[in-house]
């Protein structure tokens, strides 16, 4: 018989963290206008590169920044097909990823209120719908404006429906978790970690059919884009996703084999993130005690943990790059959510955190898991409104000067994202998103200044703009610096300071009267200093 204080049917904790969701988006969203002029302005470049491919793609039939040239920039085919149909359908705003966003943060926040229902009171369900807003964090991941969001709710969707499927055979519950994961992988390649945490469990179940129909299902996008990707020059994986994993491993097939194998040995990079590992040893430490409680709810709990644990050290072995509460952001959700599932029962909070906290020993313990957790949302929600101050001063400003002072002309930029969306410029990408060349050259280990020099003759880069610290060791030593501009308070880009390079000396008047020009249209916030002239 279900408790009294257990409600199915009410409402009420979905309506508070949707609410607690909607009120912390916009307290961000109003902090961060008051520092961009009230331009809406992403806490990252990145989402004006998923617009512009879309843009193109709608407006003329090609995966590119423009519509001449097939660009391999997106780690997100899904997201970038939907944004590419919102932009058909007529919705040009720059703000419709922000309400995607929006939209699937909703739906994160009603299939956990869905998931918890039949075992949760009240209470713990608003309280474990507060923690998902919070230590994911949705309302970052909305002014961030990518695929994280659905990514998140594609992989508690998944998971959950596996934990079912666990269970026992069913055709349509086959289909849907196949679809789910097809989906998932669609959006990020990194949902093949929650895939294969999957189909283990289903091999140690001896369900090895349907441990390979998952496998395929999820492949099934991946192959599609990269059929697609090889047919127009382009590599296997998008250039997303291979240049921040440290492209000259990936070099042959053969040394891409082994780069992933050797990635293995790096799973102790966990102790090196302390929310994912709090998460892990919690979620390992409420395993170890269930396994004596036979319900269900509990059962199902146990296989999420599960799920989460293994993809989460095979997130540890395999990605090397965590920016911005983004890449671990799925498994963050999942791992929360499938905590409290555990320890949110009554059999197994009798079992698990009543005799922790009833000593001072396992009351420090408790308050130790949690603190990283705390952390991560506390200083999401401090640092969001200054990265979109900081992509506003930097990036954003970028594109509008290459837009008022090069616009018929080949550029050179490391960020391309706004550029790309406010400009009409050619581009060459320097990181190697964009330009297959780059990334070519990146995979064999020759990207370096003569490499970068020749690519700029050739394609006659009439100006660049670039991190000079990062990039240092590449730029050539015949470019003049003209110009820089130098932002404060930096918490959302790379680089404190972009260096605006000449490439030949006949473009350094050029590109010295541009800056000057503009320099009366930069946010006072903003420092120009002239190098060169």
């Amino acid at each position: 018989m279900t408790p009294p204080s257990v409600s199915g049917g009410s409402r009420g904790p979905l309506a508070i963290g949707i609410g607690l969701y909607l009120a912390l988006t916009a307290v961000l969203l109003w902090l961060g206008l008051r520092q961009t002029g009230r331009a809406f302005v992403y806490a990252q470049d990145d989402p004006y590169i998923h617009l512009s491919l879309a843009r193109t793609l709608a407006d003329h039939g090609v995966w590119g920044l423009r519509s001449d040239q097939f660009a391999s920039a997106s780690s997100s085919p899904l997201w970038t097909l939907l944004l590419a149909a919102v932009w058909s359908a007529g919705a040009h705003a720059v703000w419709w990823p922000f309400v995607l966003n929006i939209v699937c943060g909703v739906g994160v926040l009603a299939v956990a209120d869905a998931m918890t229902r039949d075992f949760m009171d009240r209470r713990s369900r608003a309280i474990l719908l507060a923690a998902l807003v919070a230590i994911t964090p949705l309302p970052t991941l909305a002014l961030i404006g990518m695929e994280h969001t659905l990514q998140v709710l594609l992989s508690i969707a998944l998971a959950w429906q596996s934990a079912r499927w666990l269970e026992g055979e069913d055709t349509v519950r086959t289909l849907t978790v196949c679809a789910l994961a097809a989906a998932l992988t669609a959006t990020r390649y990194e949902g093949l970690f929650l895939v294969a945490a999957v189909a283990s469990l289903l091999v140690m179940r001896q369900r090895i059919g349907h441990a390979a129909a998952l496998v395929v299902a999820a492949f099934v996008p991946i192959a599609v884009y990269a059929a697609y990707s090889v047919s127009n020059g382009a590599l296997v994986l998008p250039n997303s996703v291979l240049m921040k994993s440290q492209p000259g491993r990936f070099g042959t097939l053969a040394d891409g084999i082994g780069a992933v194998l050797r990635d293995s040995a790096t799973v102790f990079s966990l102790f090196s993130r302390p929310p994912e590992l709090a998460l892990t040893l919690g979620l390992l430490l409420a395993i170890s005690r269930a396994g004596a409680m036979k319900t269900r709810a509990v059962s199902r709990a146990v296989v999420l943990g599960s799920i989460f644990t293994i993809a989460m050290l095979l997130h540890a072995c395999l990605v090397k790059l965590e920016w911005f509460y983004r890449y671990e952001a799925a498994l963050i959700g999942l791992g929360v959510l499938a905590l409290a599932s555990l320890v949110a029962q009554r059999e197994s909070r009798a079992a698990l955190l009543t005799p922790l906290m009833t000593s001072a020993a396992g009351t420090t313990l408790v308050a130790l898991l949690a603190l990283p957790l705390a952390t991560r949302a506390l200083s999401a929600l401090a640092v969001t409104p200054g990265a979109m101050r900081n992509v506003f001063e930097q990036q954003y400003q970028m594109g509008r000067f290459f837009s008022a002072a090069y616009p018929d002309d080949t550029i050179a930029v490391n960020d391309i994202g706004a550029v790309a969306w406010l400009s009409s410029s050619r581009i060459v990408d320097i990181y190697g998103l964009a330009t297959q060349e780059v990334a070519n050259l990146k995979r064999q280990r020759q990207w370096d200044r003569a490499s970068l020099e020749a690519i700029a003759v050739r394609r006659q880069v009439r100006a660049v703009a670039m991190y000079q610290r990062v990039f240092e060791p590449i730029i050539p030593r015949s470019w003049t610096l003209v110009g820089e501009w130098t932002i404060a308070n930096n918490v959302g880009v790379s680089e404190d300071t972009v260096g605006f390079y000449a490439p030949t000396p006949g473009d350094v008047k050029r590109l010295h009267d541009a800056l000057d020009a503009f320099a009366t249209a930069l946010p006072g916030t903003v420092k120009y200093n002239a190098v060169s002239k």
